[in-house]
């Protein structure tokens, strides 16, 4: 028993010396269960959606202060259909009710008005739910009108905008993309250069005249070319296997895969900068990259379902941009002037991680 007393406080031991490492078992299984607790939400809360009033008489604006009225939709009211779709193609909402000229005269006919419902389909998920909240709606709406509803008022049939066959595939794939390019860029760059520092390889810099940030700039390059190879396998991927469009630039593609991949990379010198062990970099680049970008980036979840507070955090998500970009491009061939925003953030959340990682290899060759 004394025996096994010593072999057990033996093995103790390297666990109290590696705080880190302990740090992290305990606080990533917490970390976990709040994320997914908060973000596994399939309900859906104010969904902004674009109204065009073609009637505007008083029982098409109770209808739509009925809309405004609930906490399931944020009505923008627009003055014509091309407005309407310019902000769905920008993604600043996620359907458009037209609402008919003769809204409120068929109503008083007891006949039945036309509404056109319009969804942006890129997430099949997301666009049913919004039309199932609709329909129930319009459903209390005419049975406070007096008059029975049913779901043929919607004509839906071949309004499924950038998604009318509701593939699953391009929503997912987008957001697969990202989370694979993070992985692969993240992990292979911390791993490598955490083993380098293990095995006292990259002591040798400190006797060269290379100065700090043309030795990130040389150990990045190599990875660059190789995530480059990556996305080439990935996008043939997805377009050959899983039929994913390309309704924009592929050039435009490529370039923004490059920034994303770049961005990554500069985040897997920043956690080797500061990891101690291989392991300790595995365990990071996985449990810290992987779950947050597959359920803080909108991949799955609406980030409007999300807590203000998690909402927040969503900003600071790579991946967040990226899919955004992505689908522009890939589905719904947005002009540059829709996305540019995006790519202006991706480029910031590089330059800082990089500025970052450089400060922490200056400390610590110092």
């Amino acid at each position: 028993m004394h025996n096994l007393l010593i072999f057990i406080r033996k093995e103790i031991l390297p666990i109290q010396r590696d705080p880190r490492s302990l740090s992290i078992m305990i606080l990533m299984p917490l970390a976990e269960i709040l994320l997914i607790g908060f973000v596994m939400r399939f309900e859906i809360e104010h969904t902004n959606i674009a109204v065009y009033d073609m009637a505007k008489q008083h029982s098409s604006v109770q209808l739509i202060q009925r809309l405004e009225g609930g906490k399931r939709f944020s009505a923008k009211t627009v003055d014509s259909m091309e407005e309407a779709e310019r902000l769905l193609k920008s993604n600043k909402v996620k359907a458009i009710l037209r609402i008919s000229p003769d809204f409120e005269s068929k109503i008083l006919n007891d006949n039945e008005p036309t509404l056109q419902l319009i969804l942006d389909a890129i997430d099949p998920n997301t666009a049913t739910t919004i039309e199932a909240y609709m329909n129930a709606v319009l459903n209390d709406y005419f049975r406070d009108q007096g008059m029975s509803y049913s779901p043929q008022l919607l004509k839906i049939d071949q309004l499924m905008y950038y998604n009318p066959m509701l593939k699953s595939v391009y929503g997912t794939v987008p957001g697969l993309i990202s989370v694979i390019l993070m992985l692969i860029c993240a992990l292979m760059t911390s791993v490598s250069l955490t083993r380098e520092k293990e095995m006292g390889t990259l002591n040798v810099l400190l006797i060269s005249p290379l100065k700090p940030i043309q030795i990130i700039i040389g150990k990045v390059i190599p990875y660059l070319l190789v995530s480059l190879v990556n996305i080439a396998v990935i996008l043939v991927l997805a377009f050959t296997v899983f039929k994913m469009p390309l309704a924009g630039s592929l050039l435009l593609l490529i370039l923004v895969s490059l920034l994303y991949c770049l961005c990554a990379l500069a985040l897997g010198f920043l956690i080797s900068t500061k990891s101690q062990s291989q392991q300790v970099a595995m365990m990071v680049s996985l449990a810290g990259l992987m779950l947050p970008t597959t359920l803080l980036s909108g991949m799955i979840y609406p980030i409007k379902n999300m807590p203000m507070w998690l909402q927040g955090i969503t900003y600071l998500m790579p991946a967040r941009w990226f899919i955004n970009i992505l689908k522009h491009i890939m589905l719904k061939a947005s002009p540059v002037s829709a996305f540019l925003p995006d790519i202006g953030i991706l480029l910031l959340m590089t330059l800082v991680i990089t500025a970052i990682s450089l400060h922490n290899f200056k400390v610590r060759f110092k």
